[in-house]
């Protein structure tokens, strides 16, 4: 049989990008696509090496549970998921009872977006097997993707009270509380997450998050650091080094990130954002006209940025005379 420790999940949580660089200098326009964030994105962990060939498919009908099982990791790991179902269900056709099995099924469905029915296998498999905290962590994370973030919570802490040495559980937790603005508990679950393993990037970039989240720049730079030498190219770790640098009013240094994490006219639109937030109207207005200039038609955002700049840099203008 094969175990359930072949299968695992990993996450990543976008969050809003806020970043800048110094708006003054000139940059070629360049034709970019639009950056879209994401609050929650769920993505499927490497398995151990499956062997390669496949069965033919008229033989399909005799595979042992063992072959169909194999079959259908291997089909889970290519993210043939419908494919993977198929071979999964058969084998739970002939064995109901065959919960490891019928992990990877709620899995499937986790990973597809299909919430109701993975929390639905879920449950069934916790009915019977309440020991399995796979299947617990798993549903703690159907309820966070759905933003049930005191339910999410309540399931994390129960398999940390199980098994305390589960880092990425740790990390799981963490996210629920910084999706609740709740930077310090998850400093707390973080910071023990990362005695167990420091090379851990996206909790690093987790942690750092939380410190950013506290206006605490400095300490944010020590993890996202160490989360950028791990992963230098990371779209997360980017943005939050973005908004750390940001914080401290570095802003070439900044921008630099920014462009590291998406394109030139979010970070023109970030770096806006904290010039507005320091009452630079009108630095915060050239930011956000750069902006519209490298995304003339569609980015909405900027052209609200802009309009608000103007009308403060109005406001203080006439406040002035």
């Amino acid at each position: 049989m094969q175990s359930v420790r072949r299968l695992g999940l990993m996450f990543l949580l976008g969050t809003l990008v806020l970043g800048g660089s110094q708006c003054s200098r000139n940059q070629p326009a360049s034709q970019v696509k639009p950056l879209k964030a994401r609050q929650a994105a769920v993505l499927q962990e490497a398995y151990a090496p499956l062997p390669p060939q496949t069965p033919p498919k008229d033989r399909e009908e005799q595979l042992t549970p063992e072959r169909l099982e194999a079959l259908g990791d291997l089909l889970l790991e290519r993210r043939q998921y419908s494919e993977s179902l198929v071979q999964y269900l058969q084998i739970l056709k002939e064995d109901p009872k065959r919960y490891d099995v019928k992990y990877k099924v709620a899995v499937i469905f986790l990973l597809g977006g299909q919430y109701d029915q993975a929390r639905q296998e879920l449950t069934e498999i916790l009915a019977a097997r309440p020991e399995m905290l796979e299947a617990r962590e798993a549903l703690g994370l159907t309820h966070l993707v759905e933003k049930q973030y005191p339910q999410a919570v309540s399931l994390f802490q129960e398999v940390l009270r199980q098994d305390s040495q589960r880092q990425r559980t740790y990390h799981l937790l963490g996210l629920a509380y910084l999706a609740q603005n709740q930077p310090k508990e998850a400093i707390r679950v973080l910071e023990r997450g990362a005695l167990l393993n420091d090379k851990h990037e996206p909790l690093l970039t987790s942690l750092g998050q939380a410190y950013v989240q506290l206006k605490d720049y400095q300490r944010a730079l020590l993890y996202l650091k160490k989360a950028q030498a791990l992963n230098p190219k990371g779209k997360k770790v980017n943005e939050q080094l973005g908004m750390a640098l940001a914080g401290l009013k570095r802003y070439s240094e900044a921008f630099e990130a920014f462009l590291k994490a998406g394109d030139e006219a979010q970070a023109y639109n970030n770096i806006g954002v904290f010039y507005f937030l320091e009452e630079r109207y009108e630095d915060a207005a050239k930011c956000f006209q750069k902006a519209l200039d490298l995304r003339p038609t569609f980015y909405q955002e900027a052209k609200i940025n802009l309009q608000r700049a103007l009308e403060k840099l109005q406001e203080t203008k006439a406040g002035g005379h």
